[in-house]
């Protein structure tokens, strides 16, 4: 019986909150503080290790995360965008190696030019 209800305990414990925002496949567990980013879109690195940011109107790059969104945004590469974004608590992907502006989670965006 005792080992019936820890079993059932550990599975009611892995299941999703439905307050939780999921951005793709990723979920963001912390609370949600959405930022406005006005930048452009560059790709840094060399094939096959290249990995997508964001350079603010300050200077400030920004990583990107998930790897989804990322891909979505390497085609606006140069474009010149305001982004509504989640940032991270935490460094997140290979680009928050290298950008130390943070880690950001883009919702939506809008061209500009």
């Amino acid at each position: 019986m005792l080992l019936f209800v820890l079993l059932i305990s550990c599975i009611s414990a892995s299941g999703k909150n439905e307050d939780t925002p999921e951005v793709g496949n990723q979920t963001i567990d912390d609370a949600v503080t959405t930022i406005t980013i006005r930048g452009r879109v560059v790709i840094y690195g060399n094939e096959p290790h290249t990995f997508t940011g964001i350079v603010a109107d300050d200077g400030t790059e920004f990583a990107v995360y998930p790897p989804s969104i990322e891909a979505d945004l390497r085609g606006l590469q140069g474009h010149f965008i305001e982004f509504t974004a989640i940032m991270l608590d935490e460094p997140r992907g290979y680009g928050s190696l290298f950008l130390k502006g943070g880690t950001i989670t883009p919702l939506s965006w809008k061209i500009l030019n």
